[in-house]
């Protein structure tokens, strides 16, 4: 949460006052210690939510791994506070990593602590008071900003002012805020698809590169992205993750490698569902651009093969689609045992 030099209706400029410190935000909303017994641990990020890289997604997971799933451990739930620039992408990378059903929940502030009308001190607040509910264990990662809760799986940033910014717009709120506690919508249930993945050991993910199609791309990025270094590469595709024919080719020739390519939907909404035969060129189901990048990472890291990687992403899709006997019949899929589900 950071401050601003400049005015107490500035919300645009701000970053370079100096923002509370945790016990300042603590003092600020004293009544979260009704509600909760606090500690803290501050990982620095110099410069904002967007210099941060995925070690930092690594260090809050195995130090909330650590803490919170321990045998024994009497730590009810973790709030992570987070920039919100980046913050989805830390998230998500935090939520697949952590191997307890214990409430995760991250929070953030979307105008600085000086402003007239701060949202962050609210923000804190409710955050904690998800975290403490018994209502919130078992769930997966939630994001708390604007009086609602979302699901880290499908939530991202949609605008880059206002404080009703983080929603997950196919999928909806699990829950709001009402006199400051929570309130859900449902019972308790993870996303569909979501993984786990152990990440005790690791202390450098493989660099994975997300691309930008749009007309007239050009596919010799692909090649100068996997000279660079990268193991994988996320193309945020046309539509439901279409990708040009140049593309598709550089694709098939970087799978045969062992590259796998990820095609997400360039729109903010919607699926990129997979073919009915699975061919070189990974769609990504409902997970985001930002998102198939984090999952990318992990599964490579896994060591996972790239039939492992399709499934990881296609499978839940393969199986709602192509699954009904109607589909199969119409897809041609039970003359031809090459269709795979």
């Amino acid at each position: 949460m950071s401050a601003s030099n400049w005015s107490r209706v500035d919300n645009i400029n701000y970053g370079s006052g100096v923002g509370p410190t945790f016990p300042e935000l603590v003092a600020n909303v004293s009544e979260v210690l009704q509600v909760a017994q606090l500690s803290y641990i501050s990982i620095p990020s110099p410069g904002g939510s967007s210099n941060i890289n995925s070690s930092t997604f690594l260090n809050v997971s195995q130090i909330a791994n650590r803490l919170l799933c321990s045998p024994g451990s009497d730590i009810t739930a973790a709030v992570m506070i987070h920039g919100t620039n980046t913050l989805a992408e830390t998230a998500f990378g935090v939520d697949l990593t952590f191997q307890c059903n214990k409430p995760f929940i991250v929070t953030a502030a979307m105008r600085p602590d000086t402003y007239v009308s701060p949202d962050g001190r609210a923000n804190f607040y409710q955050a904690v008071a998800a975290a403490v509910s018994p209502d919130t264990v078992g769930r997966g990662g939630l994001i708390s900003l604007n009086d609602r809760l979302t699901s880290i799986f499908y939530s991202t940033k949609l605008d880059a002012n206002t404080p009703d910014t983080f929603k997950s717009l196919e999928q909806g709120n699990v829950g709001v805020f009402l006199a400051g506690q929570p309130y859900y919508y449902f019972d308790a249930a993870l996303p569909t698809g979501r993984p786990y993945f152990d990440i005790s050991t690791t202390t450098v993910l493989p660099s994975v590169i997300t691309l930008y199609g749009h007309q007239g791309f050009d596919a010799s990025l692909m090649y100068a992205a996997v000279a660079n270094g990268a193991k994988g590469l996320v193309i945020l595709g046309a539509g439901a993750a279409s990708l040009s024919s140049t593309a598709t080719a550089a694709a098939t020739d970087l799978y045969a490698r062992g590259i796998p390519v990820v095609a997400a939907p360039r729109p903010i909404t919607g699926a990129g569902v997979p073919g009915i035969t699975p061919g070189p060129v990974i769609k990504s189901g409902y997970v985001g651009g930002d998102q198939a990048r984090v999952m990318l990472q992990l599964a490579i890291n896994a060591g996972y093969s790239l039939d492992q990687i399709r499934d990881l992403f296609e499978a839940p899709l393969r199986k709602a689609v192509y699954g009904p006997w109607a589909n199969q019949l119409f897809y041609g899929i039970v003359s031809n045992p090459d269709h795979i589900f």
